[in-house]
């Protein structure tokens, strides 16, 4: 067998994303296995399980983007089909940075392909690392989900108060809040519905979010009972089903089953109103 001409790391990078990955190592006389290898350790990433079957019925997403090059990898890469003679010296990453990085490859693969493409295997491929490696910073492929589910809730919620600080009233506190809410959905919602519709990361969020919910509840009514001189259960009643028609809102955003524009103004109207029965009605 003749050594196989060298290529350039881009050049792998095409290669591997035109056709199946046995069929390239064949062409460059190497296993799959071996081929596999070399894209690892040069942070070349690979299509994932499926990816073949779905480009054939045309629901292939688009290859993701070539990361910058490795410390000390050549700009040529020799192909021989033997043990390279050195290696490279492995770019060092702290803890959280490659949690971080191993995150953030899961949220581009359910981007690309969807949940069920999200396996650790994957997930350390597209970040450039072993899967033992990868396991050494999330035990379970749900505990890789929750922390992006995390992230992603941490996220749009940091916003939103955000926001809710700067209302001087309860009636820009309201709609402050209801169209960050949404336009953040608008940003975030598509990954977060499909992170929150999986059992495993829904039941993982269970109880967090219940604490974070029944906070936020409580300081709503709160304010409705100082604003308005509400009933305690009826400003917690109030406070529930307002939140309740918000988030189905913005469900219905992230499903792509309402525009935007048509959310805020449909939800603000009725938020808006409910507020204003209630204050006519308690204050005389």
């Amino acid at each position: 067998m003749t050594d196989a001409p060298p290529l350039t790391r881009e050049a792998l990078y095409a290669a591997v994303w035109d056709r199946p990955l046995t069929e390239t190592a064949k062409a460059l006389g190497l296993s799959r296995s071996g081929l596999s290898k070399i894209c690892d350790r040069l942070l070349v990433p690979c299509p994932p399980r499926g990816h073949w079957a779905r480009a054939r019925l045309g629901q292939a997403g688009p290859p993701p983007p070539l990361p910058p090059a490795p410390e000390g990898a050549a700009a040529v890469i020799d192909i021989t089909g033997q043990p390279a003679r050195s290696r490279r010296k492995r770019t060092r990453f702290s803890a959280e940075a490659r949690r971080d990085q191993l995150i953030e490859a899961a949220a581009r693969l359910i981007a690309a392909e969807g949940l069920p493409a999200v396996t650790m295997k994957a997930v350390a491929r597209l970040a450039g690392i072993s899967e033992a490696q990868a396991h050494n910073h999330f035990a379970r492929r749900q505990d890789l989900l929750l922390a992006l589910a995390r992230r992603e809730l941490h996220a749009m919620e940091s916003h939103r108060r955000d926001e809710l600080a700067r209302g001087h009233d309860r009636y820009t506190r309201v709609t402050l809040s209801t169209v960050t809410y949404l336009r953040e959905v608008a940003e975030r919602g598509v990954l977060i519905q499909v992170l929150t519709q999986s059992a495993e990361v829904r039941e993982g969020l269970r109880a967090e979010r219940g604490i974070v919910r029944s906070w936020d509840r409580r300081r709503v009514a709160a304010d409705l009972e100082a604003q308005y001189g509400l009933p305690p259960d009826l400003a917690f009643g109030a406070t529930a089903v307002l939140t309740a028609l918000t988030r189905r809102a913005g469900r219905l955003l992230a499903d792509r089953r309402l525009s935007l524009e048509s959310a805020e103004r449909l939800t603000l109207a009725m938020v808006t109103a409910g507020n204003r029965a209630l204050a006519r009605a308690y204050r005389g």
